[in-house]
């Protein structure tokens, strides 16, 4: 026979079993290093989802391509901003909203502000194993960041005249 200590135990304990992160955490935490002026995007990769991790890995891979195969006194093709931001500056303030979970999915709303310029973005975000990751980005000025992504590295480098 069970003891109500015990089934008050089982009840807490058993949300922190399904779910290690908080889907809000995750998001507050990606931004603070977006926003951040100097800012160690090694950190973020954790918190992608298997499929973002992987496109932003192959971005850095074709970044480094490009550099390889432009002259010494050429810019490469690359992005020159963060790529979890269509802004190109890095925003002021960060306010980010309640997950609006559908399961093992949900979006969060994040409002950022440069000044007086305001936006807001959508993060997808996806239960991954025990972990809630980020899969997307929808960008409040349009697009998102897996098309972005792919986009970009459409571009083809080519070694320039050396």
């Amino acid at each position: 026979m069970l003891r109500p200590a015990s089934v008050l135990a089982l009840l807490i304990v058993a949300p922190l079993v399904t779910a290690a992160s908080d889907p809000r955490d995750v998001v507050t935490r990606l931004y603070a290093v977006v926003q951040a002026p100097a800012s160690d995007e090694a950190a973020i990769p954790p918190s992608l989802g298997d499929a973002l991790r992987s496109a932003v890995d192959a971005q850095h891979a074709y970044e480094r391509a490009c550099t390889a195969l432009a002259a010494h006194d050429e810019k490469p093709h690359m992005l020159d901003q963060s790529l979890y931001l269509l802004a190109p500056d890095r925003p002021d303030t960060v306010a980010v909203g309640m997950p609006e979970s559908r399961g093992d999915a949900t979006w969060i709303r994040v409002d950022m502000a440069v000044g007086d310029y305001r936006w807001t973005d959508r993060v997808l975000l996806q239960r991954q194993d025990r972990d809630w990751k980020v899969m997307d980005i929808r960008w409040g000025q349009g697009g998102h960041l897996i098309g972005r992504l792919q986009e970009f590295s459409a571009f083809r480098c080519a070694p320039s005249g050396r």
